[in-house]
């Protein structure tokens, strides 16, 4: 078998800039840090003490953070590729 390393449609393909996976991680500990800080103050800021603070603080805001990191990552992304 050859020792030479080709893709599956046998191209030469060069590779990129590494990519900062450290700071998409940094992004997602603090999309989690910032759930615990702000999870209090969001069920406080909605009156209705029912399911809509419930559903504020439980859903919108774990909702909210995470699509709020993965659109960082991917804005980082974008701006650091080739």
């Amino acid at each position: 078998m050859s020792e030479d390393a080709t893709t599956l449609m046998a191209r030469d393909e060069t590779s990129g800039r590494t990519y900062p996976m450290v700071l998409e991680r940094v992004f997602f500990v603090l999309a989690i840090v910032g759930f615990f800080v702000l999870q209090p103050v969001v069920m406080e800021a909605v009156d209705d003490p029912s399911w809509a603070s419930f559903a504020a603080g439980w859903c919108g805001l774990p909702i909210a953070l995470m699509f709020a990191s993965e659109l960082l990552g991917r804005l980082m992304q974008r701006m650091l590729s080739n």
